[in-house]
């Protein structure tokens, strides 16, 4: 979103940066926990086979073609 757009709209940009909750990391890691227990965490992976694929792997990714992951089985 342009500044111009920002400042008309009164919207606040605001980055996160996970540092800055180091102090609630047990909090976090008991939570993550308790969801990877009852299986509310999934992972996703995009498996490309063969060395020769790499280059349109990596290409992929800039076009949001993987899901999760991207892994080269090579």
């Amino acid at each position: 979103m342009p500044k111009a757009k920002l400042i008309k709209s009164k919207a606040l940009m605001q980055g996160f940066i996970a540092s800055d909750y180091s102090d609630r990391f047990s909090e976090g890691a008991k939570q993550l926990a308790e969801w990877l227990k009852d299986g509310k965490l999934h992972d996703e992976e995009t498996v490309t086979e063969g060395f020769s694929n790499i280059p349109d792997a990596f290409l992929g990714l800039f076009k949001g073609e993987n899901k999760g992951k991207q892994l080269i089985k090579v």
